[in-house]
């Protein structure tokens, strides 16, 4: 992890250190329950175009891109979530969750290519490398979001099952990706606000002790990634993740 990631850790973690403590503190309702999780686990891009454009008339589209997610390599694959339910009773919740993947082009990859190349039509097929050296957001495919949630709460049933709470939600924010991108004619190399995102979910939680449980959840997400390049060009892509996570969480 770099300085610029470790930062981006720091402040988001000590955001919700200190919304956790003050809405703690100070709840917004007695009765109001906050939790904390922590979450690691995988997520994996889909084969997704990506369009780029650059200046001297070029603007191509690499089709049906593959895309290496490493999460267990460093920088891993984390995140956190702060959830409010409006009561220790209610099913509906609110969260902020900020969500740490990565994306990797396979540079060795033979893709088809179309549109046009220093104004020349194209309608080919070539190795993704011949026209990126470095193709990757792999210091962060980062996603910022507000979700709503829902939770299944057990009533009248045996106490053991009562620890076992099943969950579901939406969310909609806005993608940070670390761009790193290298051609022939641009090195960049930046954080930047990229364009919308929207993501499902759904999990069980399980209490272990009181204030403590684990949870395991499933996720897709969705981003519109339309970053700028440097002198002048630009790249997007649609990304369709799949997210499979395991985490604990803290709750008042």
């Amino acid at each position: 992890m770099n300085m610029m990631d470790s930062r981006i850790v720091q402040y988001c973690l000590l955001w919700i250190g200190m919304a956790f403590f003050l809405l703690g503190v100070n709840p917004v309702s007695t009765q109001a329950e906050w939790m904390l999780s922590l979450y690691g686990g995988i997520a994996h891009t889909l084969d997704s175009d990506a369009r780029l454009k650059e200046p001297g008339d070029t603007r191509l589209t690499f089709h049906d891109l593959s895309w290496d997610d490493e999460s267990f390599q460093e920088p891993q694959y984390f995140g956190f979530r702060l959830t409010y339910w409006l009561s220790r009773q209610s099913p509906w919740g609110l969260a902020v969750d900020f969500t740490h993947a990565k994306m990797l082009a396979e540079l060795d990859e033979d893709v088809s290519v179309s549109d046009r190349r220093g104004g020349e039509l194209v309608s080919t097929r070539e190795v993704l490398g011949d026209s990126f050296v470095k193709l990757e957001f792999s210091h962060g495919h980062n996603l910022l979001t507000a979700n709503v949630l829902y939770r299944w709460l057990a009533h009248n049933r045996p106490a053991w099952f009562g620890r076992l709470q099943p969950y579901a939600g939406l969310g909609a924010g806005v993608a940070i990706p670390h761009v790193e991108v290298i051609t022939a004619s641009s090195v960049t190399g930046d954080y930047q606000f990229a364009g919308p995102t929207l993501q499902g979910l759904a999990g069980l939680n399980i209490d272990l002790i009181k204030h403590l449980s684990v949870f395991a959840e499933f996720r897709l997400s969705y981003a519109h990634l339309d970053v700028d390049l440097q002198g002048g060009g630009s790249l997007e892509i649609d990304a369709w993740t799949y997210h499979f996570n395991i985490g604990l969480s803290l709750s008042t």
